[in-house]
């Protein structure tokens, strides 16, 4: 009886050691919308992340992710050159569709947080550039889809589309900027602990 308990406990300590992972991200964010009365609009630019996830059942994930990216403007008048820089960390909720498969689809939402700074690289120290927004935080919400592709038992690949929503940025003046928000691929390794 005692080797059946024994027994029976082995598939929990080994959903228990890979009940954590850490996926380190890079790619492309393309940030969309324009503010209406100055018509600035925003440029593609890069991403670096990392993930920290653990597991709340076979399918859900639970994980904190925290990347940086630029909102770049395109180049008029006061707002020449000038960008957004982001710091964004997210409470991340995924759903795996194929969780014991080699190939594994996920969808997800995450609701966070992001640190603003404004970065003008026009200044030439006589003339100095209008800072882009006044906002120095503010709350985001993601929507995510993607793929992984297992390597090894550990180790996965993973591509992913995501669109994070920015709420209540504010401009310089003032303002509130329309609908700014920012769809992003990103390619990333996941290690499985």
């Amino acid at each position: 009886m005692k080797l059946l308990r024994t027994l029976a406990l082995l598939p929990l300590a080994a959903a228990a050691s890979q009940a954590a992972t850490i996926e380190f991200q890079f790619g492309k964010n393309d940030p969309s919308g324009s503010n209406s009365d100055s018509g600035v609009k925003y440029n593609s630019g890069t991403l670096a992340g990392i993930t920290v996830a653990g597991n709340i059942s076979r399918e859900v994930e639970l994980g904190l992710n925290v990347n940086r990216k630029n909102l770049a403007t395109d180049a008029e008048s006061t707002f020449t050159n000038s960008k957004i820089g982001v710091l964004n960390a997210s409470l991340d909720f995924t759903y795996n569709l194929n969780p014991r498969g080699g190939i594994s689809p996920f969808v997800g939402i995450g609701l966070g947080y992001s640190w603003l700074s404004n970065r003008d690289y026009a200044d030439d120290g006589v003339n100095p550039v209008t800072p882009v927004t006044t906002s120095k935080g503010l709350f985001t919400a993601a929507a995510f889809v993607g793929m992984r592709f297992a390597i090894s038992n550990k180790v996965d690949f993973s591509i992913t589309a995501r669109n994070t929503h920015y709420m209540g940025l504010k401009n310089y003046d003032g303002t509130t900027k329309s609908d700014v928000q920012s769809w992003e691929g990103i390619a990333g390794l996941r290690y499985r602990f």
